[in-house]
């Protein structure tokens, strides 16, 4: 392998011949505002460097018109630079000179300074960034800077270091244009920021260094339409969310809600994706913030109510609940209440605690007029107390079945036997003229005799209570020969339905 001092004297020939077309076109960064910015600077006192003291010593030789002495043109890198880089090889960087620093390229359009913060090689990020400062500002073959690819590895020292160049910078800018140079919103080909890329590989220190630096990439949307502060929420990082959420400048909650409609892109279910991460903290954070989220449906038309109550998070129904019970009475783009689906999902503690705050959300009917007695029957859930079961088995949906027939559907064999504790039940039809027991001898096939036939035998059971009652001779209908595999549940459904019929 040859020497470092060997290769750079192949540096000048290779200058002319090897230009990454990519980077001449400078695609990430606003490019024009750099050299309008550099303008500035040298019609300024360019050699200017502020307080020395305060400075970090790899930033005292630091002149801000370097910043923007970008590189025209760029010279591939060789292996034995891309190598010594990488593995943070001192000596290496130290013959590298600012020149020929600014231009080197690997195959994939990293500087060396990229090179050096994606292995997180804290010294020679310092020494690169001492002697060729323009390397923060150009972006590699993905559209990203160093300090993306520094918040991707996550590497906080070098995050660290970085945001420590760009503040020395910002402090000699003016307001506007620290907006027109700020690194922090520059997006990749993803979309994502350099927060973004934090936040997915979960480095909260980095991301929390980055809001403190700069707050604005927070609210940013990548390609996937989400911002740093949706993921921070999913997250569950109670400070950090707080951290994003400090701002100042709101009066009243009507500016609070459009100062946030301005500032956020893409999801903007804040509230939801607290409830999904089981954080009553965050959800308390955001409400507290922008209250108008509560009331806010999602995609498919659910307030927070109707989705925490669809997750079966109980903590979050009650503490929303607490906040006010408006919501327990709008439904969702299908016509379910958050009753139905708390229902749906079997979650007993929130269908009692929606009966206890809010009685008469019981008889909510959703889009098919079924009340929850049928959707508990429905999904085969045995949830619904007693009392309340009593008050609400007679009702029909839109195609006239009552609870007990969707239960017989599902051949919920435990609910039917509550259902049925009221024998009138029986006799009740559908839109089709069925009762239960008729969908029952539907269900029963030759090479099924546990659950279908032990459900028509409760029916058949209930049935016997009745004055004048239909027999159903189903039971009686032959099965086809089951393997013998099966012999034993055979014959333990014989002796099961032989015990009901002699109770009888």
């Amino acid at each position: 392998m040859e020497s470092s001092e060997a290769h750079l004297d192949t540096i000048e020939s290779q200058r002319s011949t090897v230009v990454f077309q990519d980077q001449r076109r400078q695609r990430c960064f606003p490019m024009n505002l750099i050299y309008k910015a550099a303008g500035i600077f040298s019609s300024r006192n360019s050699s200017q460097r502020g307080d020395t003291e305060s400075v970090p010593e790899f930033l005292t030789n630091l002149r801000l018109l370097d910043l923007f002495n970008l590189p025209v043109g760029c010279i591939q890198m060789n292996p034995e630079t891309f190598c010594g880089v990488s593995d943070g090889n001192k000596e290496c960087v130290e013959k590298l000179r600012s020149h020929e620093m600014a231009c080197l390229k690997s195959h994939s359009g990293d500087s060396v300074l990229h090179l050096a913060a994606t292995w997180g090689h804290l010294d020679s990020v310092k020494s690169i960034v001492s002697e060729c400062p323009c390397l923060i500002l150009v972006p590699n073959s993905k559209d990203q800077l160093s300090l993306h690819v520094a918040a991707y590895a996550g590497h906080s020292a070098v995050i660290e270091a970085l945001v420590a160049t760009l503040t020395f910078v910002s402090a000699k800018l003016s307001e506007e244009e620290k907006e027109k140079l700020n690194l922090y919103v520059v997006k990749d080909k993803d979309g994502d920021t350099p927060l973004h890329l934090a936040l997915k590989g979960r480095y909260m220190e980095i991301a929390s260094s980055l809001v403190k630096a700069n707050n604005q990439a927070s609210f940013l949307a990548n390609n996937e339409g989400i911002s740093p502060l949706y993921m921070a929420i999913e997250a569950g990082d109670l400070s950090l969310v707080k951290a994003i959420l400090k701002t100042t400048g709101d009066n009243g909650l009507e500016s609070k809600k459009c100062s946030l409609d301005s500032k956020l892109e893409g999801r903007k279910y804040l509230a939801h994706a607290a409830l999904k991460a089981r954080s009553t903290d965050i959800l308390d954070a955001i409400l507290k913030k922008y209250p108008s989220l509560e009331d806010e449906p999602d995609e498919q038309g659910r307030t927070c109510l109707s989705f925490g109550a669809s997750i079966g998070y109980y903590e979050g129904v009650c503490n929303l609940l607490d906040r006010s019970t408006k919501n327990v009475y709008v439904c969702d783009d299908d016509g379910s209440f958050p009753i139905h689906l708390s229902v749906e999902k079997c979650s007993r503690e929130i269908v009692d605690v929606f009966l206890k705050r809010c009685p008469d959300s019981k008889h909510l009917l959703n889009k098919r007029g079924q009340n929850i007695l049928h959707i508990a029957a429905k999904m085969g859930h045995h949830i619904i107390k007693n009392d309340v079961r009593k008050i609400l088995e007679f009702g029909q949906d839109v195609d006239g079945n009552t609870p007990l027939h969707l239960a017989t559907k599902k051949l919920c064999s435990g609910l039917i036997t509550s259902l049925t504790s009221d024998v009138r039940i029986l006799q009740v039809r559908n839109n089709n003229g069925l009762r239960a027991p008729d969908i029952a001898e539907s269900e029963v096939k030759p090479n099924h005799i546990f659950q279908e036939r032990l459900t028509l035998a409760l029916l058949l059971s209930a049935n016997t209570k009745q004055k004048g009652y239909e027999k159903i001779r189903s039971m009686t209908r032959p099965s086809e020969p089951l393997n013998h595999d099966k012999n034993r549940d055979y014959v333990n459904t014989l002796l099961l339905v032989a015990a009901l019929v002699a109770t009888q």
